[in-house]
């Protein structure tokens, strides 16, 4: 994704990009403009004045501000005790000084719960869960998503050998 300035009608020639590995044929664009104003305009919303310019924050950007919100807060929502930090957004500046997300991330802790098998089969499930939370999960969600299942399995070997060992007690 790039953010282009455009200034007063200007803005520098946007130079063909290799896609982001997406799967989309495309690349996002989003635009903040400023231009000179020919009337006074109100201050509304992300729409700025001053100096006899009008900057507004385009409509993709603010669906997309939206857009990372919403997809990171329906992974917290479900993450809980295993998110080792809350939500740290990729933001750029928009013209009045407020940060605009472009993308996030949370750290997991995808390590086992030592001596707890039990313990680390029900975390993988819920980073699992966590990772295909939002509508559209995003390539890194479906690697974080296998990198769970690959604790759940190991956990789940661990229990299945403490079980034909005869090690567990069947009622915990």
């Amino acid at each position: 994704m790039r953010v282009i300035y455009k200034h007063n009608g200007l803005q520098p020639p946007l130079s063909p990009r290799p896609s982001s590995g997406t799967g989309r044929s495309g690349e996002s664009v989003i635009v903040i403009s400023s231009e000179k104003q020919t009337q006074p305009t109100r201050k509304e919303g992300l729409n700025f004045s001053g100096d006899g310019y009008d900057v507004k924050i385009s409509d993709e950007a603010l669906r997309r501000n939206a857009e990372v919100k919403r997809h990171e807060k329906a992974h917290m929502a479900v993450l809980g005790s295993a998110a080792s930090s809350g939500i740290m957004y990729n933001t750029v500046k928009g013209p009045g000084g407020e940060s605009i997300a472009v993308g996030g991330k949370i750290a997991v802790d995808l390590s086992a719960e030592p001596g707890n098998p039990h313990g680390t089969l029900n975390k993988a499930h819920t980073i699992i869960a966590a990772a295909l939370a939002p509508a559209s999960p995003s390539g890194p969600d479906m690697r974080m998503a296998a990198q769970a299942y690959g604790l759940a399995r190991q956990a789940q070997e661990e229990l299945d050998l403490q079980r034909t060992e005869g090690s567990v007690d069947l009622l915990a």
